[in-house]
């Protein structure tokens, strides 16, 4: 006999039962959640450190990683909304009106690439030359000259341009013909801009982290910067080697201080950069570092606040990773365009401000008639 038979109409009856089946469920279901949630209390609190440290690093990978887009209003150009590099201002960005400052949801997209270039290779020097896609007589006047990966015998050179994404669609096709041609062009989707100079370098770096780490040195210049490689590698990274670890030189540029200028190319605002002294850099003109420093400098940009001013950026990253910059022994590393004459570039590493004839009518100039420069015993800047 049923235990409401009699008692209740089947209707209830039925009811009763469901009801009493839902309590009993749910009474199983409440005392393994405790019991869930105890054994967790009891487990190491180096697990819950462990959890809280891992979402402490994703928040910081989502909210430091600040890219200017190029567009003054802080906008991502179109090739970025449409591979999906949507930007989000931050609050503070908000209060302040500063839309100068939006987080991609993802790093940026090659859009031309060179994975298999450092493949079956461990180069002594990638030279990363800054440049955009108008720039081909340059760089083509570059390949002829001291960019050739075959100017200095008996040393591995890789040599790549760096390219942001350009407005102008038919120049894309143009490019692409220009890299199958010469396999020496990296490219992401971000617009290429003077204010995204940071994000070129950065994927410059990420470049060398990823697809060339055994790398011993690599360079980062600028196209219309004529580079001595031959005086590079015999005079400063082979006669007495420099650590293979943690090595950064060019030209030291050492307590400067944020121009506020509006009119000046180097203003940064203080929302941008709020501090008054900026830490030691180098030139972006040129800078040579050992290769294991690629990796570290793109670490370190996950946690630093991005600015626009691409060698200052470098410098923060380098002090956050407590690396100093070891000043070269003598005038190395010009800023300037310095006059030409054989005996002068025989003795330097950089020249700035060079138009694409120059750097092949130097180079050649050089190769040519070096051998009857006698090299000075002492150098400016030496006692």
């Amino acid at each position: 006999m049923s235990y409401c038979s009699g008692i209740f109409s089947p209707t209830e009856c039925t009811k009763r039962s469901l009801f009493l089946i839902f309590t009993v469920s749910f009474t199983i279901y409440l005392i393994s959640y405790f019991c869930h949630s105890s054994h967790l209390a009891a487990q190491p609190k180096s697990n819950d450190l462990h959890m809280e440290s891992e979402k402490s690093l994703l928040r910081k990978l989502s909210t430091n990683f600040k890219q200017i887009s190029g567009k003054q209003n802080g906008e991502l150009p179109p090739e970025n909304e449409k591979s999906g590099n949507k930007a989000t201002p931050t609050p503070e960005n908000e209060k302040s009106g500063n839309k100068a400052m939006p987080i991609p949801t993802r790093p940026f997209a090659f859009i031309i690439n060179e994975e298999e270039k450092c493949k079956g290779r461990t180069p002594f020097l990638v030279l990363l030359i800054s440049t955009t896609a108008a720039e081909v007589e340059r760089r083509n006047a570059i390949r002829r000259s001291w960019g050739s990966e075959g100017a200095v015998p008996g040393a591995d050179v890789i040599r790549l341009f760096m390219l942001g994404s350009d407005t102008e669609g038919d120049k894309g096709d143009v490019l692409l013909r220009e890299s199958e041609q010469h396999h020496d062009i990296i490219q992401q989707d971000f617009l290429d801009t003077y204010n995204n100079l940071t994000l070129k370098t950065l994927m410059g770096m990420s470049w060398v982290a990823s697809y060339c780490s055994g790398t011993r040195f690599a360079m980062k210049t600028d196209s219309d910067v004529f580079v001595n490689t031959m005086h590079l590698i015999e005079k400063l990274l082979r006669p007495l080697p420099p650590p293979t670890q943690n090595y950064f030189t060019g030209h030291l540029m050492a307590g400067n201080s944020p121009i506020r200028n509006k009119a000046s190319k180097w203003y940064i605002s203080e929302e941008e950069f709020p501090g008054n002294r900026y830490h030691p850099f180098c030139s972006g003109t040129g800078y040579v570092f050992s290769g294991d420093l690629a990796a570290k400098i793109v670490e370190a940009s996950l946690m630093i606040k991005f600015i626009h001013l691409e060698d200052v950026y470098v410098g923060f990253c380098l002090h956050a990773k407590g690396v100093e910059i070891v000043p070269p022994p003598y005038s190395l590393f010009n800023i300037h365009k310095v006059p030409f004459s054989p005996c002068a570039y025989n003795e330097l590493i950089t020249s700035h401000h060079i138009e694409p004839h120059e750097h092949i009518l130097y180079w050649e100039t050089l190769q040519e008639k070096k051998h009857m420069c006698q090299e000075r015993k002492v150098h400016p800047g030496e006692s």
